[in-house]
């Protein structure tokens, strides 16, 4: 489980009598269950994810699950050859359309629907390749996503590809496939390097590693309740943009050439994305410090406070304990401190301040290029292909700005 559409597809699979609760872990690649096992077996909950296509593995609460490396790392690995096998295919259906065309620019770029840009035959053949091989890790959870009626990347990118390859824009089909194959890496390297990271602190604080009652950030569980309405709202939005206008003036290639557009940025990657590894890179620092925060909820409740004092703390709901003298149970701790340093409580409130403004900034950032590229597409101003890089670089970026919080501030 490497995104949040797996959680969501995995929240349908398990939306059933007997489920009582499902705790993500997106970092720990991992989701714990609560249920009733006289109304559902474990065997029927394994059986049920692993209909999604992911792997499962039971385990009994509070165990210390090992993670299972080879397979993760050994899936990522052959998803890096498809990607690589895809570029390689899109490469040569430009070498093949540039040898033919009057200007590389025109190979590469080609014309906006409806201009009537055509592709050399062998070239079609090599972006049709490009496509596939792009496609071909995202096809098995397209189908799982489809048999539960959820619309998540997978599904979207597939039908992208498809109706762009429909209308004879084979170069920006393999684009699409080739540019989201990268994204998917892009962020699966984002959450292994937060993993790594936690891993580390895991060694060093073993009891507070292992605890999973952590509370998740506001700005989290607001995001995935955007993000599934958003979804839909554009999906439907590329519906109305490919099928309204050309009743009006007849141009239905172009519209439905913008609708794809839509249905690319109907994807919420960049924004998903943009809490949970600010988050956890921010949780991480903090810990190498000696500032331990129970989740992102505390994080963000901290950032609140008017000043860095076990008072401004407490009057924003953030209960601080010193590891030494530890008189409160863990359960109704939010931030435990070493203690070792006086300057504990201003570092605790000012790096909570610091990594609440990242969010902000990683929010923004997902959300402005989202509606630039939406009204782009509506007016016909951005082609396929530019939308899907735009959607990938905001992904790269706002998880690079996140992991800036892997640095925390000296003492």
């Amino acid at each position: 489980m490497d995104c949040a559409d797996e959680a969501a597809l995995i929240r349908r699979a398990l939306n059933r009598p007997g489920v009582a609760a499902l705790n993500f872990d997106l970092v720990g690649r991992r989701v714990d269950v609560t249920y009733d096992p006289s109304v559902v077996p474990a065997s029927a909950i394994v059986e049920a994810v692993t209909g999604t296509g992911l792997v499962a593995h039971t385990h009994d609460a509070h165990d210390v699950v090992g993670d299972d490396h080879h397979a993760h790392h050994h899936h990522h690995d052959t998803a890096k050859w498809w990607a690589a096998a895809s570029l390689v295919c899109f490469a040569a259906g430009w070498l093949i359309d540039g040898a033919a065309a009057e200007t590389w620019s025109e190979a590469l770029f080609g014309q906006h629907a409806g201009a009537g840009h055509a592709h050399e035959g062998p070239a079609v053949i090599a972006y049709a390749l490009s496509a596939v091989t792009g496609l071909a890790p995202m096809i098995p959870r397209a189908i799982a996503s489809l048999r539960y009626l959820h619309l998540d990347m997978h599904v979207l990118v597939c039908l992208s590809a498809i109706g762009a390859a429909a209308i004879g824009q084979w170069a920006e089909a393999a684009a699409v496939a080739f540019l989201f194959a990268v994204a998917h890496l892009m962020e699966a390297w984002s959450i292994d390097r937060a993993r790594h990271a936690v891993a580390d602190l895991v060694g060093h604080e073993p009891g507070w590693g292992e605890e999973r009652s952590h509370e998740s950030a506001g700005a989290e569980r607001w995001i995935e309740k955007f993000a599934a309405v958003y979804t839909p709202v554009v999906t439907f939005a590329a519906i109305a943009v490919a099928l309204g206008p050309p009743l009006v003036d007849g141009r239905w290639e172009t519209w439905f050439y913008r609708g794809l557009i839509f249905l690319v940025l109907g994807c919420p990657c960049a924004l998903v994305i943009s809490t949970p590894v600010t988050v956890v890179a921010a949780l991480t620092s903090a810990a190498r410090r000696g500032v331990l925060f129970k989740g992102g909820a505390p994080l963000e409740r901290a950032a609140k406070a008017t000043a860095p004092t076990a008072e401004a703390l407490a009057e924003v709901r953030v209960v601080v304990q010193c590891r030494t003298s530890a008189t409160l149970p863990l359960e109704r701790v939010d931030v435990v401190l070493t203690c070792d340093h006086p300057e504990d409580l201003e570092f605790l409130v000012s790096h909570a301040r610091r990594a609440v403004s990242v969010i902000r900034q990683n929010v923004t950032l997902a959300l402005a290029t989202k509606a630039a590229f939406l009204v782009s597409a509506l007016f016909g101003a951005a082609p396929l292909w530019l939308a899907v890089l735009a959607d990938t670089g905001a992904t790269v970026a706002v998880t690079l700005n996140g992991l800036r919080l892997l640095r925390a501030t000296p003492r």
